[in-house]
């Protein structure tokens, strides 16, 4: 990268969320439609600039994620299937430290996807380092229909690095059990 690169890299760090993505679709809006218009410029470059824009937005995505959840205060819960589970998500309830983090209720296209073996990222937040309870609410669909419903506190603590938790549900007892992915 050329100092030029580097200066507004280090400039566009320095901007909030909001204000890097306005950045980027005035950038986008104006320079896109230039190129695309011009009948002389090959197809090969207009391409070329859509990848870069691309490039452009991962990089700032990148940027946006550590600067709001940076490693020594992130903290992350994902929710699994277990293999060979036949286990039917309804819903997933989650509080850290009695706090609610999030609600999810779950559609048919992601049961589908978790029985295949997929993993969701259910929160990504920021907590001080020491020690802290995470509570589950987890509800599954019977085969007869009803709702089961399962609860389970864990705790965990919270170090200079960040913490990635992992609900692993399954129809089998025990139906729920979280597990630290670090």
């Amino acid at each position: 990268m050329t100092r030029m690169h580097n200066y507004a890299l280090h400039q566009l760090k320095r901007l909030p969320a909001m204000h890097l993505r306005l950045l980027l679709i005035a950038a986008l809006v104006l320079v896109l439609p230039a190129h695309s218009e011009t009948g002389n410029k090959p197809a090969a470059d207009t391409e070329a600039i859509k990848y870069e824009a691309v490039e452009l937005v991962n990089r700032l995505h990148r940027m946006e994620q550590e600067l709001l959840y940076p490693v020594h205060t992130r903290v992350s819960v994902f929710l699994s299937v277990a293999e060979n589970s036949r286990a039917r998500p309804h819903s997933v309830s989650v509080e850290i430290d009695g706090s609610k983090v999030t609600d999810h209720i779950y559609t048919q296209k992601e049961i589908g996807a978790l029985g295949s073996g997929g993993i969701q990222r259910l929160y990504t937040g920021n907590i001080l380092m020491g020690n802290h309870k995470l509570r589950v609410r987890f509800r599954q669909l019977r085969k007869d229909g009803s709702v089961q419903t399962d609860e389970l506190d864990y705790k965990f603590s919270k170090n200079e690095k960040a913490e990635n938790i992992e609900i692993v549900v399954d129809n089998r007892k025990p139906h729920i059990a979280i597990q630290s992915r670090n």
